[in-house]
C-alpha cells in the first residue's frame, strides 16, 4: 500500500519493464560483506539523524520553554560528542569491513586469472563467489568446479604488524596468527560450508561429492599445509591447489554440466529483493 502511494506520487512508470534478468545475474565478491556494511552504515545513520533531530527539536523548544541561552551551545556541544564517541566505537568495524571485502575480491581476481590458464589445459574451470544459504545465515566465499574436482576457497584479510614476519601456524586442530590462537574457530566454520555444500549438490544431482576446502590469508606468510583435510594457503599457492589436488580426471562434460548448473543457481541474485520499486 505504502509503496504504490509512494509510486503515485512520484509519476513513475510501472509499464516499463525492467530489462534485468536476476537468474542469471551471479553475486559478485565480496557481495555478503557488502551487504552487511551497507546494514551497518543505515545503522549509524539512523542514529544520528535520531539525535541530531532530537538536538533541533530542543533548540526549538529552548525560548518556548524559556531556557537559558547557553542551552542552545550545551545541545550542540552535546551532540557533536554523541557524533565523535559514535565514530570512534565503530571506524574499526567499517574498516575491519572493507578490508575483508577487498580481500575477498583480490582472491576472486586470483582465481580468475588462474581458471583463465587452466581451462587452456582442459581443465574447464568455472569460479563462483559469495554463495549464501536461504537463511543467510553464512557463506562461502569462492567455489571453482573442473574436471579435476570441487574446490571451496574461504578467504581471511587481517593487517599486518611491521618490521615483522606475519605468519599463520597450526598444531594440526587450531591456528595461530604471530603465534596467538586465534578466538574464531575457521576449521569449523569451513567444515559447515563443505556440508552444507554437499547437501545442495546431493538434492539436486542425487550424487555426495568430494569436496575440497581451503582457508587463503591474503598477504600472510603460512607455515602449515593443512588441519585435517582443509589446505591452509595463501593467494600464491592456489593454482597449486587446483592443478595437483587430483591429477586425473574426475568427471566428463555432461556431469561437469550438472554440477555447475546447480552451483549456479545457488550463487545468483534471484531471491534476493531488489530495488525496483515496481517489481
Amino acid at each position: 500500500m505504502f509503496e504504490k502511494l509512494i509510486i503515485k506520487l512520484s509519476g513513475i512508470d510501472c509499464t516499463k519493464k525492467n530489462p534485468i534478468n536476476y537468474d542469471n545475474l551471479l553475486r559478485s565478491p565480496g557481495q555478503s560483506v557488502d551487504e552487511e556494511l551497507d546494514k551497518f552504515r543505515d545503522k549509524i545513520l539512523a542514529k544520528v539523524s535520531f539525535i541530531f533531530t532530537l538536538t533541533i527539536v530542543y533548540i526549538i523548544m529552548i525560548p518556548i520553554l524559556k531556557l537559558p541561552v547557553y542551552s542552545q551551545i550545551l545541545a550542540v556541544v552535546i551532540f557533536w560528542i554523541y557524533i565523535i564517541f559514535l565514530l570512534s566505537k565503530n571506524i574499526k568495524k567499517l574498516r575491519n569491513y572493507k578490508l575483508g571485502r577487498d580481500g575477498e575480491k583480490s582472491v576472486a581476481q586470483y582465481l580468475s586469472v588462474v581458471a583463465r590458464q587452466l581451462s587452456k589445459e582442459d581443465a574447464n574451470m568455472h569460479v563462483y563467489n559469495d554463495l549464501v544459504d536461504e537463511l543467510r545465515e553464512f557463506n562461502i566465499d569462492h567455489v571453482v568446479v573442473s574436471k579435476k574436482g570441487i574446490f571451496i576457497f574461504e578467504t581471511k584479510t587481517y593487517r599486518k604488524t611491521e618490521g615483522i614476519t606475519n605468519t599463520i601456524t597450526s598444531n594440526g586442530k587450531e591456528l595461530f596468527k604471530n603465534g596467538q590462537k586465534m578466538t574464531n574457530n575457521i576449521p569449523l566454520q569451513v567444515k559447515g560450508q563443505v556440508k552444507w555444500l554437499q547437501s545442495e549438490l546431493l538434492q539436486k544431482t542425487g550424487k555426495r561429492y568430494t569436496i575440497i576446502p581451503s582457508i587463503v590469508f591474503v598477504g600472510w606468510y603460512v607455515d602449515s599445509s593443512k588441519i585435517e583435510d582443509i589446505n591452509i594457503t595463501t593467494a600464491k599457492t592456489l593454482k597449486y591447489i587446483l592443478e595437483n589436488q587430483y591429477r586425473d580426471v574426475l568427471y566428463d562434460n555432461e556431469e561437469l554440466k550438472r554440477i555447475t548448473s546447480c552451483i549456479h543457481k545457488l550463487a545468483t541474485v534471484k531471491n534476493e529483493k531488489h530495488t525496483d520499486i515496481c517489481k
